[in-house]
């Protein structure tokens, strides 16, 4: 059995050029520790060095890691965060993703590892934190007589990547050495099933009477734009007028909970084709609103909410005989415009590279790929748009 010496001594550059003996040893554990400057030059100094510091019992100097509690003081705070002000100079963190961050670990990370020891989180403890919240949901405290509501598979992975980032911070600062939740699987996240509108529902969604449906015209240009451009929500609700041009329009920006973002989600710009009907339809916006939001009832100020565009639109399906429960059963919502325009393009064998340049479903590295956006390019494109929207039309 090969025995471990007490410690190792090995020669290293420093940056002004001089060299110095560096020496490690092993802790109790077994586990070896950072190498420390001997602050010696030559070898049999910094030997003699590591051994009175052995026979002295100095030569493991007694680190205290800090508990979870303690390193996590500030954390997620903007004021007081240090990771978020690094990440703030390099590739700032968006206010949504900071404020998802923030409830993973009011709710379900800050109290139950509080009074651990950093280095003592292994994998098996946070497996067992994984469980715990899969059967019991979280650690908050519930409002009296309300039943905790069990967290699903996608849910707790999105907290497991928090606490993951957490942990990755204290390996890069050196507080541990390595990170736990490496070692832990994600849970299986349960599949949305999604039926999407069929193409005859759409058209008879937008037919030329179109009042007879809709109880606003806002709502009704919103989805209708949505259905021939698969544009997010946050990215509808963040359009302008400088951003609708002849034959498409601008993504660059989204409104968000916390206001107008000049990002998108993948903070990706693209530019999406529109047909000349619906350049038609978007004019009209454009008199009232100008270069402010397209679809505002105030002048541009304000985009309409998203509660009412959800109103309108439920109201729409009723009157096409999709009623509120089989709405429910379908999981049909705005976002459906997407799966549906992209079920549609490649129905039509529109080129893949073509579709993910339109939904935004493409690699960051992308962002600037479309910036020269040339119209012609994206011909057949077009030709789908506007049979979906003529047929409409027609019926």
């Amino acid at each position: 059995m090969r025995i471990k010496a007490a410690f190792s001594v090995f020669k290293r550059k420093l940056p002004s050029g001089r060299s110095v003996f560096y020496y490690q040893c092993y802790d109790q554990k077994g586990k070896r520790q950072w190498a420390k400057s001997t602050g010696s030059s030559k070898k049999t100094e910094a030997i003699a060095y590591c051994m009175q510091l052995y026979k002295e019992g100095k030569l493991i100097p007694e680190q205290k890691v800090p508990t979870f509690g303690e390193y996590a003081k500030g954390w997620w705070n903007p004021e007081t965060c240090r990771y978020l002000k690094w990440r703030q100079l390099h590739e700032p963190i968006t206010m949504s993703t900071l404020h998802i961050h923030q409830c993973n670990f009011r709710h379900h990370i800050k109290d139950y590892f509080s009074k651990y020891r950093l280095d003592e989180i292994s994998p098996h403890i946070i497996e067992g934190w994984l469980l715990f919240m899969s059967e019991k949901g979280s650690n908050k405290k519930q409002d009296f007589g309300k039943k905790e509501k069990k967290l699903k598979g996608k849910t707790i992975n999105m907290v497991l990547g928090t606490l993951r980032l957490m942990f990755a911070e204290a390996v890069r600062n050196k507080v541990i050495r390595d990170n736990p939740c490496n070692a832990v699987k994600e849970l299986k996240e349960e599949k949305i099933v999604r039926t999407i509108l069929t193409v005859e529902e759409a058209r008879k969604l937008f037919p030329v009477n179109w009042q007879a449906l809709w109880e606003n015209p806002i709502a009704y240009k919103a989805h209708k734009l949505a259905a021939c451009t698969g544009i997010r929500i946050g990215e509808l609700r963040g359009l302008k007028g400088e951003n609708v041009f002849d034959d498409y329009i601008l993504i660059s920006g989204q409104y968000t909970r916390y206001g107008y973002v000049q990002q998108t989600k993948t903070k990706d710009n693209r530019c999406i084709p529109i047909p000349s009907l619906m350049r038609e339809e978007l004019d009209v916006l454009l008199r009232s609103n100008g270069n402010g939001y397209v679809f505002s009832s105030d002048g541009g100020n304000n985009p309409m909410s998203i509660k009412l565009i959800n109103k309108y639109f439920i109201n729409a399906l009723n009157k096409i005989g999709i009623s509120y429960n089989e709405k429910l059963e379908r999981n049909l919502s705005f976002h459906s415009w997407r799966h549906f325009l992209n079920t549609l393009l490649r129905m039509s064998n529109i080129a893949d590279s073509k579709v993910q340049s339109i939904t935004g479903h493409r690699s960051i590295n992308m962002t600037n790929h479309y910036t020269h956006f040339d119209t012609r390019k994206f011909g057949e494109v077009r030709d789908v748009q506007q049979s979906l929207l003529v047929t409409a039309a027609i019926s």
